[in-house]
């Protein structure tokens, strides 16, 4: 078989990069297993999929030979919409872990067939995207490994029928668009398989519950940084209280990433040698991900955010400050680690007002540049403010050469810092 690779989408920048994001995959325990590689076709500021064969070509072209593969996710899956047309030209990379999602929408007859048939004999793994069960898409059935159902687009009452219909097929389900903390709890109990969505973004609150001594202890550690006055010794105190949270910062003052000439052996010298301010977002990141009850891939998302933030900010003004915007963007997602409202906490730990209003009502630069991130994430680049970008002299290519490096120190930091690791 001839493996070729469509023509990329015309653009007047041909070697710049793509605008490219990805969505975490999970399994039942809550696990990353595979990222979504979403893309536009255009670096305007507005989605157009008006040429889907040249938009994907040119994140298969990217993902896997520009940026590197494992520079965007690791070691896992990356699924990565197919249109019809390269269904019949599949692109010669590694198979083990590119997963080929199908297109809903697309003609099915036997050319469509022919090619399915023949990519399962070169073992690749396919994917359905928002399936729907009709006596056309039902051929497709024998030739994929996972089907996606778009549970936000069905009834709870279509979400169960399709996945009686499924199971018995031996496939995987994988629910998409799982929005909260209670569709992912329906989906696990439907029987799915794989999440994706942004429920990770959402609290799971529960009435009458009292937050854990595990918790509290990280939200009065937290309120005690953003006090410029509080004395190192109290501090010292804090992080005591945690033995594994004080082995990992330890480390990490110790590692590479801080460049000291001497071996770092106490808190006390750590916080003194390098000050309260320069470590204080390092210890958020830890306090939080030591949470044990939370997904390993909530710390990668809020460390995501935080750089992100914070390179987009080294772009401005040398005058700029950055810590803040990476404060922001790391303690946007403290309600998801907390598990209670965003506006309750954000009162226990007293940032100052304009950090306040840059989280929750996405006000100020900080704000501005948080909501620029977020919907990046989100793949939701129509809904950038492109003009603002513009005016800090930040072009699309750029953006996304910002994102392409914050993945990449996210993937160290997370090793340096020890996340994820057993306690």
């Amino acid at each position: 078989m001839a493996y070729t690779l469509l023509e990329p989408f015309p653009l007047a920048m041909s070697d710049s990069l793509p605008l490219l994001a990805r969505q975490p995959i999970f399994n039942t325990q809550m696990k990353v297993v595979a990222y979504e590689l979403l893309c536009r076709s255009s670096h305007v500021n507005q989605a157009n999929f008006s040429n889907g064969d040249a938009a994907s070509s040119q994140v298969l072209l990217n993902a896997f030979t520009e940026l590197s593969i494992t520079n965007v996710v690791g070691k896992h899956l990356a699924f990565i919409n197919f249109t019809r047309n390269l269904l019949q030209t599949p692109p010669p990379f590694d198979r083990k872990q590119l997963v080929v999602e199908v297109l809903e929408g697309q003609k099915v007859d036997a050319a469509m067939l022919h090619a399915l048939k023949v990519l399962r004999e070169h073992n690749y793994t396919i994917a359905l995207d928002d399936f729907i069960l009709t006596p056309e898409t039902e051929h497709l059935i024998p030739y994929a490994d996972i089907i996606k159902l778009d549970v936000l687009q069905l009834s709870a009452q279509d979400v169960v029928s399709h996945t009686k219909r499924l199971k018995p097929f031996g496939i995987k389900l994988l629910a998409e668009k799982v929005e909260t903390y209670e569709m992912l709890e329906f989906c696990k109990s439907a029987g799915f398989d794989l999440f994706q969505g942004y429920f990770l973004a959402r609290p799971q609150i529960i009435s009458g519950r009292k937050m854990s001594d595990n918790k509290q202890s990280v939200l009065q550690l937290l309120s005690a940084l953003q006090d410029p006055d509080v004395p190192v010794e109290k501090i010292e105190k804090m992080l005591a209280r945690d033995t594994v949270l004080s082995f990992k910062l330890l480390r990490l003052v110790n590692s590479a990433a801080f460049g000291l000439a001497r071996k770092v052996d106490s808190l006390k010298q750590a916080i003194m040698l390098l000050g309260l301010n320069k470590i204080k977002n390092w210890v958020n990141i830890l306090a939080m991900s030591n949470l044990g009850d939370k997904p390993h891939e909530l710390s990668v998302s809020a460390l995501t955010r935080a750089r992100m933030c914070e390179l987009i900010a080294n772009q401005f003004s040398a005058k700029t400050k950055t810590d803040g915007y990476f404060t922001v963007g790391l303690l946007s997602t403290l309600d998801a680690f907390m598990d209670a409202p965003m506006t309750t906490l954000l009162d226990s730990i007293s940032l100052s007002a304009h950090i306040n209003d840059a989280i929750l009502n996405q006000l100020g630069s900080e704000g501005k540049v948080l909501e620029i991130t977020t919907y990046y994430e989100k793949g939701e680049w129509e809904k950038i403010d492109w003009g603002y970008l513009e005016g800090h002299n930040i072009n699309a290519e750029q953006l996304a050469q910002i994102y392409v490096d914050t993945l990449e120190w996210v993937d160290k930091t997370i090793n340096d810092l020890g996340i994820g690791e057993k306690k």
